[in-house]
């Protein structure tokens, strides 16, 4: 059985999901084809090769407009793809977020300011029926759904409304959308039947969010991994966002110690920041269970 065995050493974000399955060998033209489906406007996607304390692996960042730069199958040290969306890890108003909008963060592009004028966002509903009438493959449809679900119950839970009524701030709404479109396109593409996860920690502090100060882990974080083993480590950064719980939530069967397998690939997802004591990235490692 194809599995694969996400070792959440500096927690996980839905960029640093989508840089390490990059770094297994899905090619950006093919996550910039099936995000296209959506029709979300311009974008352009960035996967860099650099390094976090000496590990070598994919900066994933994907941003609205176009680009001069054309589109390369494999990632190089500036490796852009163009394509006709928009997006970036951020989505949450004041439960905790992925890329950076109002503070900085530990995690791929969550690095890069955004200034926009909208002032709303897109309902969870708006969302579920932009992926329901898109000619995305059942697969990336069902699971992109389920996940998105997972933060707007979460959300809901937090806010005291109905999941359909949660709103996405319109900067994270879209980089939502392609954090979540590409990773399960990604784990579709590589063939995996099942999905392992390493014990989930984040890290402590607090996090300066629109309706406030809030503590590590996030709001949103915690809601979303009830159930889930969740610990924390001596880092004073937040390390697990929202989308990235709500990928591992979704997709990992168990959490705990790489299961028996045979190993055909590594890759690794990196966050933005360089972290003191560990390397800031998501190893990914695909097999065989055997």
């Amino acid at each position: 059985m194809r599995a694969l065995f996400l070792d959440c050493i500096s927690g996980i974000s839905g960029d640093m999901t989508v840089g390490a399955l990059v770094d297994l060998g899905v090619k950006p033209s093919a996550l910039e084809w099936e995000l296209s489906k959506l029709h979300l406007g311009d974008f352009h996607m960035h996967f860099e090769r650099q390094k976090r304390q000496e590990i070598e692996g994919i900066k994933f960042g994907i941003h609205e407009g176009a680009t001069h730069t054309h589109e390369q199958d494999e990632p190089a040290a500036h490796g852009h793809a163009h394509g006709h969306s928009h997006s970036h890890e951020g989505h949450h108003d004041c439960c905790g977020h992925d890329h950076e909008e109002e503070h900085d963060h530990d995690h791929g592009e969550e690095a890069h300011h955004h200034e926009h004028s909208h002032e709303h966002g897109r309902s969870h509903a708006d969302i579920r029926a932009l992926i329901e009438h898109s000619d995305l493959s059942h697969f990336v449809k069902e699971r992109s759904l389920a996940i998105f679900q997972r933060i707007a119950v979460a959300e809901g839970k937090i806010h005291g409304m109905p999941p359909k009524d949660v709103h996405f701030h319109e900067v994270g709404a879209l980089d939502s959308i392609a954090d979540i479109v590409c990773a399960c396109v990604g784990i579709e593409a590589l063939g995996v039947e099942k999905v392992f996860a390493s014990r989930l920690h984040d890290g402590h502090g607090t996090i300066e969010c629109a309706h406030g100060t809030f503590p590590v882990p996030a709001p949103a974080t915690v809601e979303i991994l009830r159930g889930i083993p969740l610990g924390q480590i001596d880092v004073p950064h937040e390390l697990i966002t929202p989308t990235g719980a709500a990928i591992v939530a979704e997709f990992a069967a168990s959490f705990g110690l790489m299961p028996e397998m045979t190993i055909d690939k590594v890759g690794y997802g990196l966050g933005a920041r360089e972290l003191a004591n560990r390397p800031n990235v998501l190893r990914a490692v695909l097999g065989t269970l055997t």
